[in-house]
């Protein structure tokens, strides 16, 4: 009988702010299991990774560390009296020095933490959801992770679900992926634009797999809680549709100032259609005062993830910037107009859904776009059953694509039984 498989998963989101970060750890732990059945999962937090420590150095406290975002009524003094201290490599050439400081047991207060959860995994996977761009804390720690246990514990390594932009205005994780990535046993991106992105970098190895929420069933989840929203509001069979902002600053009512997306809504609605304005992150919020404005309705972070399929599916369409939404969408048929998010994960999902339009429009200028999308947005509810139809049949498809990343990790692991020696690090 084969013995249970130990996986390390970093990077569980399921506490994240946002609706889609919390779909992913779910989804991807019964991609796991249902690729290897007999599994034990051990899970490191999003909030894990992004921790910060400053050492003290008064006489009779010096060398003492302490979490800087703890002890909040005196952080103002321990600041005066401390200096940050440095854990984990900030470029790549500093990644050997510190996977040897971690192994050596000066790697800091996380480091007793990882090594003993690693060391009894036989695979390490990092769920690179929304992390693989912008220099983001909790990616560059993360592979750094990713090179220490692959180069010094000699531990199967994978990063799973990401996006990969890397071309910007700072590149430092560049350097980073361009050294962690040909070690590593799977390299596996949720969208196209990623891929080409890599390969674009010397990278052949990444594979490319839907990102992980397809492989959630909507059916699994109850619609109760939408039925009574629809009700409490009076929505009944009154066509709607939905509107969200984006992981970039938008244009949103500042006292007398109702803002473009308060315009931008007036004119969608002018079809006779109610507005459903969808708010989970906080910079969204600000949603609920353009639905006062505009005699819409707020569906707000109260809800949970799993209230936007019924939500959605209700929908003559949706607007939106959210990468994510914009899955839940079309995983239960609904049309639905980009916008820009922060990096390229919605231009790449277009292009993964075969969707018509592949480039979002601009959602931190709505006014120069405006006129289109309203255009766009009556033709999306004009086409309703032929593009509802599309979207249905190819998020089946990614669906089960999802499901086959299972099955990969499960032959990184089998692989990992027969040769399980470290590779490619400098020990100094």
């Amino acid at each position: 009988m084969p013995r249970k498989l130990s996986i390390l998963l970093i990077n569980d989101n399921s506490a994240h702010v946002n609706w889609g970060a919390q779909a992913s750890p779910p989804s991807l732990l019964r991609i796991l299991k249902d690729g290897a059945p007999d599994l034990d999962i051990a899970t490191l937090p999003w909030d894990w990774l992004r921790r910060s420590y400053r050492r003290l150095h008064p006489p009779g406290l010096r060398g003492v560390t302490f979490r800087a975002d703890g002890w909040p009524a005196v952080r103002p003094l321990l600041n005066r009296i401390s200096t940050h201290q440095d854990f984990y490599p900030s470029v790549a050439d500093d990644f050997d020095h510190f996977a040897d400081e971690w192994v050596a047991g000066r790697g800091g207060p996380q480091a007793v933490e990882f090594l003993e959860l690693a060391g009894r995994a036989d695979v390490i996977v990092y769920n690179g959801e929304n992390s693989i761009y912008g220099n983001t804390v909790e990616g560059c720690h993360g592979l750094s992770l990713l090179w220490l246990a692959r180069t010094r514990l000699g531990k199967a390594s994978c990063i799973v679900n990401h996006t990969a932009q890397l071309d910007d205005f700072r590149p430092i994780m560049k350097g980073m992926v361009k050294l962690v990535y040909p070690v590593l046993d799977l390299v596996a991106v949720r969208e196209p634009r990623s891929l080409t992105n890599l390969q674009a970098l010397g990278i052949t190895k990444a594979e490319l797999f839907p990102d992980v929420v397809f492989a959630l069933d909507s059916g699994d989840f109850s619609r109760e809680r939408v039925e009574a929203w629809r009700r409490w509001h009076d929505l009944g069979d009154r066509a709607y549709f939905c509107l969200s902002a984006s992981g970039l600053p938008v244009s949103m009512p500042r006292g007398t100032w109702d803002g473009e997306v308060t315009a931008l809504v007036r004119e969608l609605k002018e079809g006779g259609l109610q507005a459903v304005l969808v708010a989970k992150d906080p910079w969204c919020l600000p949603l609920a005062e353009v639905a006062r404005r505009t005699g819409s309705l707020f569906f707000g972070p109260e809800h949970e993830f799993h209230d936007l399929w019924p939500l959605f599916e209700g929908a003559s369409f949706l607007v939106s910037g959210h990468y994510h939404y914009a899955i839940f969408a079309a995983m239960v048929g609904c049309p639905f107009v980009p916008l820009t998010a922060n990096n390229h994960k919605m231009q790449g999902l277009c292009e993964h859904l075969g969707w018509h339009r592949t480039t979002p429009f601009d959602a931190t200028s709505l006014r120069s776009c405006r006129a289109e999308i309203v255009d766009e947005a009556r033709r999306l509810r004009h086409d309703r059953p032929g593009l509802s139809a599309h979207l249905l049949e190819k998020s089946a498809t990614l669906r089960d694509e999802a499901r086959r990343l299972g099955a990969r990790v499960a032959d990184v692991a089998q692989r990992a039984e027969r040769n399980a020696a470290p590779v490619g690090g400098v020990s100094q």
